[in-house]
């Protein structure tokens, strides 16, 4: 294969897949912080014993249930984000004067 060859090994992804790969990649990483600091504050045990149900008093189904909820949460403002900037008018786009 010469310089000018592009690769053709590797199959290009559309720019749909590669949006839905960031998003998600993204809000992966931002729950994955935002779970460790939550729970290094918070002891999902204590707060089970003030919750009527009691699966929550399990800590792994705590910290699943969590995370899960912030990555929800995450993927949300990621998406948001994205749309945001993906529909933004060039007319509105602040003058470099």
């Amino acid at each position: 294969m010469t310089q000018d060859d592009p690769d053709t090994s590797t199959p290009s992804w559309s720019r749909k897949r590669r949006d839905v790969a960031a998003v998600l990649w993204s809000s992966f990483l931002a729950a994955s912080v935002a779970t460790m600091v939550l729970f290094a504050l918070i002891d999902p045990a204590t707060v089970g014993d003030l919750l009527p149900h009691a699966a929550w008093s399990v800590r792994m189904t705590a910290y699943s249930a969590g995370f899960f909820f912030l990555w929800l949460a995450c993927i949300a403002s990621a998406a948001l984000t994205l749309y945001l900037v993906r529909t933004a008018r060039e007319d509105r786009a602040p003058s470099s004067d």
